[in-house]
Parts: structure tokens; C-alpha cells; sequence
């Protein structure tokens, strides 16, 4: 049996808009396969690079934030993860939005 909670059609058009900020992430609860399914239908997988919660919480802040701009899709992560995302990405003069589906 599979089971996929596909995006909601609006979403592409969502992230088309956003394309020029050039700093689309798809930051996620789901399974690390699910979500880079998602974020490659989504055509927000473009280098590959998918951190689990687990992976980020091993990460120092320093490291982090040199690795924040490469990194397009967190899976298994937290609302605190969210927010270590959003932060490092405002150190580095990123200025962040936030959306949810659920």
C-alpha cells in the first residue's frame, strides 16, 4: 500500500512567484524520500541537497549557516528546526517567509 499527500495544485504557481528570490525550501514533518519527491515535483530540488532534524541538530550554528544556502529540502524536523532554518537564513541577509499547508 502507498499512501502520498500530493501538493496542492496552487503550489507550483506559489513557487513560481517566489523563483526570484532564489531561496525556495520545502521544510517538512514528511519522510526524507517523500519530501524530496514533493520538492522535485515541485521543482524546488535542483542540487540535491536533502537533512534530515537529526542531521541539522548535529550541526553547529557556524556550519550551519555556512550550509544554509545549500541546503533546498529539511525532512523530519521540528518547529524548532523551522525556526533554526529561518533565523540562519536572516544572519545570512535573507529575508524569509513562511508558508504551511497544513
Amino acid at each position: 500500500m502507498g499512501l502520498i499527500d500530493p501538493p496542492r495544485p496552487e503550489a507550483k504557481d506559489a513557487i513560481k512567484t517566489c523563483e526570484d528570490a532564489e531561496s525556495n525550501r520545502d521544510i517538512t514533518g514528511d519522510h526524507p524520500v517523500t519530501a524530496q519527491a514533493v520538492a522535485r515535483e515541485l521543482g524546488l530540488l535542483k542540487i540535491g541537497r536533502v537533512i534530515t532534524g537529526v542531521e541539522l541538530d548535529a550541526l553547529s550554528d557556524e556550519v550551519f549557516e555556512q550550509e544554509v544556502e545549500k541546503i533546498e529540502v529539511y525532512a523530519r524536523v521540528s518547529p524548532s528546526h523551522k525556526l533554526r532554518v529561518v533565523s540562519a537564513l536572516q544572519k545570512n541577509k535573507h529575508i524569509v517567509a513562511m508558508t504551511a499547508t497544513a
